[in-house]
């Protein structure tokens, strides 16, 4: 609970064909010595064919030319990366005198060493932010992880059958808050009444939640979370929060003054803003009794038909999340990281 503002070898000198291919990741010396210098030219019968063209590097060799007539210097090998075998050189052109002499074998190059194995594996993508984690304006929030029981720890009050549930998935760490509502209750509700929360200065507040439906919100009306004063509950200006035509909306002074999230649902017959009954929604709202105003975030977006500045709401001291059933049918709801701010609190 936190209060607060918070290769690669040495190449060798043999003339081959092509090149050694070394397992691992180092890569290979190269084997093969480079083409004898051409020898000089002399008098006598044709010359035999030139030697071989060296084996290419890690391009493919082109092929090496006839060496002319006369003693050849021996080829000294070459320093190259392990690449794919190069070619066989072409054949020499007939010379003029004796034959060259084949250039000397170069030495074996010295096989590349092991590259290093790679690094270690990464840690996978970040783990979700903290939802209760500092940030300007957060007066109150509560991810129930301090919790040593089943019993919601001060300063919270319930009615009904609310718990701390440690069994089902929290939105985040180990534990949120279980609502067990059933069909012969009225109010099943997790209260928040405490003066170092509420009411806020100015008389503007923000209030998180994320919250979870246990099936898909019904067509008859019943509050999820409640605005209210402490020494007049459910009276004056009250503010519900919930459901009714299946989708969400809000009520003020009992239905003196009510708001649908798609306000043209009588003309269009479409439902506004739903939950998915398994999946955890981000559910946020502004409160301002001065100005007056009230507006509602779901998943970080604003519903608009839910922004109004022509009702009028009470410097509110007293929040409520659960379920209060009119006309039911009941609902498991699991509430996790509740949070109370002067500035907007998000879902982060």
């Amino acid at each position: 609970m936190i209060y607060g503002f918070r290769p690669t070898g040495l190449a060798g000198t043999a003339l081959l064909a092509s090149l050694v291919f070394v397992s691992g990741i180092g890569c290979a010396g190269k084997t093969g010595g480079s083409t004898g210098a051409a020898g000089t030219s002399g008098s006598g019968a044709t010359g035999g064919a030139g030697s071989v063209g060296g084996a290419g590097s890690t391009a493919t060799g082109s092929g090496g030319t006839g060496g002319a007539a006369g003693d050849g210097a021996a080829g000294s090998g070459a320093t190259g990366l392990a690449g794919t075998t190069g070619a066989a050189g072409h054949a020499g052109s007939v010379g003029t005198g004796l034959a060259g002499t084949s250039g000397g074998a170069g030495t074996s190059g010295r096989a590349g060493t092991t590259g290093s194995a790679g690094g270690s594996g990464g840690t996978g993508a970040g783990g979700a932010s903290n939802p209760c984690s500092a940030r300007p304006g957060l007066i109150f929030c509560d991810n129930f992880e301090e919790a040593t029981s089943t019993v919601p720890p001060s300063p919270w009050t319930t009615t009904g059958t609310v718990t701390v549930d440690s069994t089902t998935p929290a939105h985040s760490g180990q534990k949120s808050i279980h609502i067990g509502d059933t069909t012969n209750d009225y109010d099943t509700l997790l209260i928040l009444h405490d003066a170092a929360v509420l009411p806020a200065a100015a008389g503007r507040f923000y209030v998180r939640v994320f919250m979870q439906i246990s099936m898909p919100m019904s067509a008859q009306h019943n509050t999820f979370i409640l605005s209210d004063l402490f020494a007049n509950q459910g009276a004056g200006n009250a503010l519900r929060l919930g459901e009714d035509d299946s989708m969400l909306m809000f009520t003020l002074d009992g239905d003196t003054h009510a708001a649908l999230s798609n306000a043209n649902y009588y003309n269009d017959g479409k439902p506004g803003i739903q939950f998915t009954p398994g999946a955890w929604t981000c559910l946020e709202m502004l409160l301002d009794s001065k100005k007056p105003e009230i507006d509602v975030w779901v998943g970080g977006v604003e519903v608009p038909d839910l922004h109004h500045t022509d009702f009028p709401i009470d410097d509110y001291d007293n929040l409520r999340f659960g379920f209060e059933k009119y006309a039911g049918p009941a609902m498991d709801i699991w509430y996790d990281d509740i949070a109370v701010g002067t500035q907007p609190i998000g879902c982060n």
